[in-house]
């Protein structure tokens, strides 16, 4: 349940202080309890705690007076001006995959579609620098497993990550774009139009406050945001140095799969991903690799011609499954018949949204309880 406005205000103030950090965030909970008990606590009792020096603790005590109550106002005037909101881990939008993390967001700011949030996602990233190949191989990939209904988890970087969001977009999929910055702040300046994009189509998360510059050390953080929404990560393009490796070993801690792209013998863009598939990362040359790994989620039946559905018998009420279904998984469930049908129609006849029926569906698969086929239809399996 969505914190009170005067709740969420008190989170807000202590989430602004400058260099607080989920950890130090977690400690000050540990020791007092609650937002509210940390802005009444004076300095001194917050330098005792570990990891507070005098100067920390005199700018988190800072937040309880009048000057942190109007920095905290003026956030989320901010949050408000550019269509954003602030999610704690009391909200049924805050995406269970940060819970498990050592270190999840205290706050979560985010623009656009909270519900792919709950969506099953693929991790896609890479160089900054890509070459045709990788810019060719990211856009092509990334369009498949958004036709596949996975949400495409990037950072919103030039070059890959650029590319992959696009593509998603472009395929009439989802995307969600994590940053290493503000959500008031759109980096790099060229990616612009992307942003606003992402923002009316897709969704982007941060777990900085507004106003927060694109600093170096803001993304590798952010990357265990990415792995964290992911069910496998995509590596496509990544020199020896790049940042996306902290992106792979991150999705290796959280025991996500980890896939990469082959590239030419001697290419320094290549370098890292050649590396990752000498260390075991599943070799990728198309969409298919990537579903059928992650239990073969969007594959097209061999017996059913392009463009051209199944036939068979249409009892009134599908089979129980044997397995236990609940929410929208069992609305769904309940309008699947053996005869392929659209999407908007299952979705109409669910009484759900498009979104939540694609979601849904792709739980479905998982049990194999639903096959996808060309067109956006589906079928009992």
């Amino acid at each position: 349940m969505p914190l009170a406005s005067a709740a969420l205000e008190d989170v807000v103030r202590i989430a602004i202080v400058p260099g607080i950090g989920p950890a130090r965030l977690a400690a000050l909970i540990a020791r007092f309890g609650s937002a509210e008990r940390i802005l009444a606590a004076p300095a001194a009792a917050i330098a005792a705690v570990p990891g507070f020096g005098p100067e920390f603790a005199r700018r988190v005590a800072g937040a309880g007076t009048p000057e942190g109550r109007a920095r905290a106002r003026e956030a989320l005037r901010v949050l408000a001006d550019v269509g954003a909101t602030a999610i704690t881990s009391e909200d049924e939008d805050y995406p269970e995959a940060f819970r498990g993390l050592a270190d999840p967001p205290f706050v979560l700011y985010a623009a656009g579609d909270l519900g792919l949030l709950r969506r099953p996602g693929v991790g896609v990233v890479g160089t900054r620098a890509p070459t045709p190949y990788g810019r060719a191989s990211a856009a092509g990939l990334t369009r498949e497993l958004a036709r596949a209904g996975y949400v495409v988890v990037s950072g919103m970087a030039k070059g890959i990550d650029a590319v992959a969001h696009a593509a998603a977009l472009d395929a009439g999929g989802a995307t969600v774009g994590v940053l290493g910055h503000g959500i008031d702040r759109a980096y790099p300046p060229e990616n612009r139009g992307l942003f606003r994009r992402v923002r009316e189509h897709g969704l982007l998360i941060s777990e900085l406050p507004p106003g927060e510059e694109p600093l170096a050390g803001n993304f590798p953080r952010r990357n265990r945001l990415i792995a964290a929404l992911s069910a496998g990560v995509l590596v496509v393009e990544m020199g020896e140095k790049s940042g996306a490796k902290h992106t792979v070993d991150f999705a290796l801690e959280l025991g996500r799969e980890v896939f990469a792209v082959p590239g030419p013998i001697g290419s320094a863009a290549s370098a890292g991903t050649n590396q990752l598939l000498k260390d075991g990362a599943r070799l990728v040359t198309s969409a298919r690799d990537i579903l059928e790994e992650l239990h073969g989620v969007g594959l097209v039946p061999h017996h059913v011609e392009e463009g051209r559905p199944a036939s068979g018998p249409s009892p009134s009420v599908p089979t129980p499954p044997a397995v236990a279904l609940a929410g929208d998984e069992l609305q769904v469930f309940r309008v699947l018949r053996p005869d392929p049908r659209h999407v908007d129609a299952l979705a109409a006849e669910a009484g759900l949204g498009v979104s939540g029926t694609l979601a849904a569906l792709l739980g479905l698969e998982l049990h194999d309880l639903a096959e996808a086929l060309p067109g956006k239809h589906f079928k009992l399996r």
